[in-house]
């Protein structure tokens, strides 16, 4: 073999090696999700759900289908609730899995959401890991006398986007778990689920909706 063909191999070799070596470090796989952290979230649902459960009602929940876009947070919540609601002896009756695109924003569409509340019972509770709904008027109107409550993830930027204190008010909304604005960027040396979740997240009660951030385009009160 000739040593121009020579050095036209290696060349190539040393081409197709820094293209590899640039694809791996621009495509990195992300970390796992933390356990403990997103485990306690479907913990503390639970424990909403059952302080909110009256005369033998029972949990319907709506949660993220992962079958065809896997969401490894949103198993690790669901696994948490689930456990938690089989310690508290939860009457989980149906649970809606909801087809989501990755892309978009994380929540169920009205509609789809007075379907579930309509089919509701007075006591049931409902478990939203898709956040709260968002009704028009003529829908909230459909569920007069309804006396369920609803028990809500709504993470992320959800408390900066939209006026959670209005859905506690028109009793759509009666437990909610939001992200803490500026968690510390040292991370908790535990394996205390409870302190994982007091450090990125906070539990809002009708006793605590002061506690919630308004919205950005809400301005300052």
């Amino acid at each position: 073999m000739s040593s121009a063909k020579v050095k036209t191999i290696v060349a190539t070799l040393l081409i197709a090696g820094s293209a590899l070596a640039m694809l791996a470090y621009f495509h990195k796989t992300p970390p796992p999700p933390n356990r403990l952290e997103h485990e306690a979230v479907g913990r503390v649902l639970a424990e909403g759900a059952a302080k909110l459960l009256a005369g033998g009602g029972r949990v319907s929940v709506i949660a993220r289908d992962t079958a065809l876009f896997r969401n490894p947070a949103s198993d690790l919540q669901f696994r948490g609730f689930m456990a938690a609601a089989k310690k508290l002896k939860l009457n989980v009756g149906a649970t809606n899995y909801v087809k989501l695109d990755p892309l978009r924003v994380v929540k169920l569409q009205p509609a789809d959401y007075l379907g579930i509340l309509q089919r509701l019972n007075e006591g049931d509770v409902v478990v939203s890991f898709l956040g709260p709904p968002f009704l028009a008027p003529e829908q909230r109107a459909k569920l007069a006398g309804k006396g369920f409550r609803i028990v809500a993830l709504c993470s992320g930027a959800m408390p900066w986007q939209v006026d959670l204190r209005e859905l506690f008010g028109q009793g759509l909304l009666h437990a909610a778990i939001i992200s803490r604005g500026a968690p510390s960027a040292t991370l908790p040396q535990t394996e205390d689920s409870q302190v994982w979740f007091h450090h990125f997240y906070q539990l809002i009660t009708p006793a605590s909706v002061t506690e919630m951030p308004f919205p950005v385009n809400a301005g300052s009160r």
